[in-house]
């Protein structure tokens, strides 16, 4: 059964000594099945462009898929390396992510999701990432 869910991520990103901070405030649709959660929002950009996102949350791994002008597919798995897809405005790229953490905190009407990874590319880091997902029951 899908229901909405407030839905809060914000999100610590760092890399080069500079750290910058953001926060996603929206409505989601929520359902269970399998034993992993989904959680599908539209994220809006400054230019006004629209991705889909779905947000595929699993107790060893998590996946975020975006859809818009083009495809993002990201992959996290607790102590491991995945190669990841990201559509940028400058064009697609591959990317790998490097995850520390993934925890996974449920109760009765609130679903909360710490995620701490890195991004490489051609094997530079990028940036380090600290995320905390929030849906809880409208």
């Amino acid at each position: 059964m899908t229901k909405k869910v407030h839905l809060v991520i914000k999100g610590e990103q760092s890399g080069f000594g500079e750290k910058d901070t953001s926060e996603i405030v929206t409505t989601a649709d929520y359902f269970q099945k399998g034993g992993k959660h989904y959680l599908f929002y539209s994220e809006y950009t400054e230019e006004g462009i629209i991705w889909k996102n779905r947000l595929t949350i699993a107790d060893d791994h998590v996946e975020l898929k975006k859809t818009g002008p083009g495809t993002s597919l990201l992959l996290f798995r607790e102590g491991h390396s995945e190669k990841c897809f990201y559509q940028s405005p400058a064009g697609p790229m591959e990317l790998v992510s490097d995850t520390r953490k993934i925890r996974l905190h449920r109760e009765e009407d609130i679903l909360k999701l710490t995620l701490m990874y890195s991004l490489y590319m051609n094997g530079m880091l990028m940036s380090d990432y600290h995320l905390i997902v929030k849906a809880e029951s409208l």
